[in-house]
């Protein structure tokens, strides 16, 4: 029995050996690639745009609902019991109007997000595997601060800028 386990260590060793020996490592700082790349301002400005255009509309909305509101604070002693309900009911009703239309737009400004970004990410990973499968990388980490860096980890950056044409 003991032979039997020591030579199932001696096997598993090997193989976390050899596991060792095939695998490099290459190591990428995204955030660096993309401050280069023109396709990130460009979505960054269309998102402005979109933001400041919802943004105004909603900046209009809590006007009108500021002035409603105003409206009715300084009217409200002299009206009648029924008019009173319904101007309450008319500026609760604008209050849910706001927070749907803050909902719907903040929703549309994430799906408009990670829509635009799809074609950067798969560009950036496209080249990210062919300066990895060029190099003989096994696995490419993300990483903004390396602690530590071997001889023997590659970084990326300056191949997959290359094969993007970034400078």
């Amino acid at each position: 029995m003991k032979r039997f386990l020591s030579l199932i260590v001696f096997f598993l060793t090997l193989l976390f050996v050899q596991a060792q020996d095939a695998c490099k490592i290459g190591y990428i700082e995204r955030t660096i690639l993309f401050e280069n790349m023109p396709e990130v301002s460009q979505v960054e400005a269309q998102l402005s745009q979109l933001n400041i255009l919802y943004t105004k509309e909603y900046d209009r909305m809590t006007a009108e609902y500021n002035d409603k509101v105003k409206a009715y604070m300084a009217t409200s002693k002299s009206l009648s019991e029924p008019i009173k309900l319904a101007r309450q009911a008319e500026i609760t009703e604008y209050e849910e109007r706001m927070a749907l239309y803050k909902k719907r737009y903040t929703e549309e400004l994430k799906k408009q997000t990670a829509l635009l970004w799809v074609p950067i990410n798969n560009k950036v990973k496209q080249a990210i595997a062919t300066v990895a499968k060029a190099q003989g990388v096994s696995i490419v980490l993300d990483q903004a601060t390396p602690l530590y860096v071997s001889e023997s980890c590659v970084d990326l950056l300056p191949l997959v800028k290359q094969e993007l044409g970034l400078q």
